[in-house]
């Protein structure tokens, strides 16, 4: 097995876990319950292993090319420091700030495991995304084939084996469109807005799949966390209050920036003010928001003094 060094790590309290928490990958890993060993258990260079060791990421493969291929494993593929100068004087102190505290996490995805990928972001609507979509995922890659085979699934044999939840039971027609569309998507990301003529399919499952898959770092999927945090920020309190979330209506027929929605979107005020930041600002607010963001740890809080709720 070929063992490659990845990256030096900064924080000496990083491991795999802080990592694939926030990642739609997720339920295609396996995580030793130390953090510092994580396994592919599924998809693409199934077996790619990373290790945290002696302050040092490493990849560990039998082929060089899931050697390479484990920069978007552990996030290397995207250096959230080549996008600095892209945040707005408003965020400026702010991701700085995350990046000190989360210096070696970044954002980690498989994009050529793209059907793992989308059934992973449909399955989190509405749900906890940790306690079901993950368990639900990897019920679906031990008793399944394929991802394709769930698409001929009837709802009795699906919700016996997996669950009942209408996640689950939507997922086979949701599926069959995704894969009849993607056959029209051409090489820009912008043209995977035609996955908003998906049922259940909307703005948020979109942006995170141009994040995760298509690797556009300039879109964030707005969730609750994130609109959560950034309503909780005393400097934005007020901008963020008068948005409102991305409607699939215009996302489905413009691009952010020629939206005739976009001074009322939380979309595209990220994007203005974040540019490529955004799907790694999401990110961070995911993971920062699920460690502190509670009666129990919101006193621990090392960003505290920047929330109006403190």
């Amino acid at each position: 097995m070929i063992k490659t060094l990845i990256k030096l790590v900064e924080d000496p309290e990083f491991n795999l876990i802080k990592l694939f928490y926030p990642s739609f990958l997720l339920p295609l890993i396996s995580i030793s319950s130390d953090g510092f060993r994580a396994v592919k258990e599924h998809g693409y260079c199934r077996g790619t292993e990373l290790v945290v060791e002696g302050g040092k990421l490493y990849a560990l493969s039998d082929s060089i090319e899931c050697i390479q291929y484990s920069q978007y494993l552990c996030g290397s593929w995207y250096n959230v420091r080549d996008y600095l100068e892209e945040a707005h004087d408003e965020f400026k102190d702010l991701v700085s700030e995350m990046i000190s505290l989360y210096s070696d996490v970044s954002i980690s995805t498989s994009p050529l495991d793209d059907l793992e990928l989308f059934t992973s972001i449909i399955l989190s609507r509405n749900t906890d995304y940790h306690r079901n979509t993950v368990r639900w995922v990897k019920k679906i890659l031990k008793s399944y084939p394929s991802i394709e085979s769930l698409i001929s699934a009837e709802s009795p044999s699906l919700a016996a084996e997996i669950g009942g939840s209408y996640q689950v039971l939507e997922l086979p027609k949701i599926l069959s469109c995704y894969l009849r569309v993607r056959s029209s998507f051409g090489e820009s990301p912008e043209s995977s807005r035609a996955l908003l003529t998906c049922p259940g399919v909307g703005p948020k499952t979109l942006y995170a799949y141009m994040l995760f898959v298509k690797l556009n770092p300039s879109y964030a999927p707005i969730d609750t966390n994130l609109l959560k945090f950034l309503n909780k920020l005393k400097e934005l309190r007020d901008i963020i209050s008068r948005l409102t979330p991305p409607a699939k209506n215009y996302c489905l027929k413009h691009v952010c920036d020629e939206c005739p929605r976009g001074r009322a979107c939380v979309e595209a005020f990220l994007r203005s003010r974040l540019g490529r930041l955004s799907g790694w600002f999401q990110t961070i607010v995911f993971l920062h928001s699920k460690t502190f963001c509670s009666s129990r740890w919101c006193g621990k809080c090392p960003l505290s003094r920047r929330c109006r709720l403190v």
